[in-house]
């Protein structure tokens, strides 16, 4: 993934997001699994994506921005992914 971000301060509060006006940034993205939760009535409503990630530069949340521009954001990222991760869900055994 390429994708300039820019980093925007606020309150000692960083959050960065994918700008034109923002410096290079690229991440390295490999696909390693696929997972898929069903929910009540056989419904499938999460997916999940075992990504191999490292970062080619340096910018601030880099990893993460890229993730949740691709509709793709970590696990329980609050900041940049899902408000409404409920937490309840078992990820390794």
């Amino acid at each position: 993934r390429i994708a300039p971000i820019l980093v925007l301060k606020s309150n000692e509060r960083a959050i960065a997001q994918i700008s034109d006006l923002g410096g290079d940034a690229c991440t390295s993205l490999l696909v390693k699994a696929c997972y898929h939760l069903e929910r009540s009535h056989g419904m499938m409503d999460d997916s999940f994506t075992f990504l191999e990630v490292r970062p080619i530069t340096g910018r601030t949340h880099q990893i993460r921005v890229h993730l949740a521009s691709l509709g793709r954001p970590l696990v329980s990222d609050l900041l940049y992914g899902s408000q409404t991760f409920d937490g309840t869900s078992q990820w390794c055994s």
